[in-house]
């Protein structure tokens, strides 16, 4: 092989390692060096602070059922809940009685403002009689008012004052489609609480087979942010 033979011959094979990769040896292998660049970048919410979170939606009842009819205020998410208070001689009504009981709804600490309804009326269970008659809780009416207070939780003050979320005559069953607004407490407090009163009603029709029965009627309000 003469000398410019050579010399192509070497420039050939020295083109060939740069593009393949040198061998040396068994199983060493070099290849040409990359350069890389990165750029990471993370979510904040936009005061630059944290990340993106969620808000806190979450309201609390009082239903008075503390030392002497004190607030109580408690979350009670599952049945049957706080205890409804119903007075005077809830438990020896007569055809045509009609007793009262008051509780609050509030915006907790923390919550952002909500909007609650009373969504839905039902029967305790297990039902039985007479302790817990599903008869005399199909004939019982009620009555459901807001921005009615404690002190007016009566029948004056039922008559006179607040807003009708259940109007009178209305079966247990029966729900409200009236928004009870509850505001936002200021710098992380709780909202100031809507005073509720519930008109419990025995008609003066009913039937003098449901005499010496007893019911425990559940109602649920809520209140849902989001799709």
């Amino acid at each position: 092989m003469d000398q410019n033979s050579t010399r192509t011959f070497r420039s050939r094979k020295a083109r060939a390692i740069l593009a393949g990769g040198l061998v040396l040896g068994v199983g060493a292998v070099f290849t040409l060096a990359a350069w890389t660049d990165n750029e990471w970048v993370f979510g904040q919410n936009d005061n630059g602070t944290a990340g993106p979170g969620t808000q806190v939606y979450h309201m609390e009842q009082n239903t008075w059922t503390g030392a002497s009819g004190a607030a109580a205020w408690s979350s009670q998410g599952s049945k049957n809940g706080g205890a409804l208070t119903f007075t005077v001689n809830a438990n020896q009504l007569v055809p045509g009685a009609v007793v009262y009981a008051p509780m609050e709804l509030r915006a907790a600490a923390g919550s952002q403002a909500l909007t609650a309804l009373l969504a839905e009326g039902v029967q305790a269970i297990p039902t039985a009689e007479p302790t817990n008659s599903p008869s005399l809780y199909a004939a019982l009416t009620y009555s459901v008012k807001s921005g009615v207070t404690k002190a007016q939780c009566n029948a004056a003050g039922f008559a006179a004052a607040g807003t009708t979320l259940v109007a009178a005559g209305q079966p247990l069953t029966a729900t409200s489609s009236t928004p009870i607004s509850l505001p936002a407490g200021a710098s992380g407090a709780a909202g100031t609480p809507v005073d509720i009163c519930f008109a419990l009603s025995l008609p003066s029709t009913t039937d003098t087979t449901l005499q010496g029965k007893e019911t425990t009627p559940l109602w649920r309000f809520t209140s849902t942010v989001g799709s």
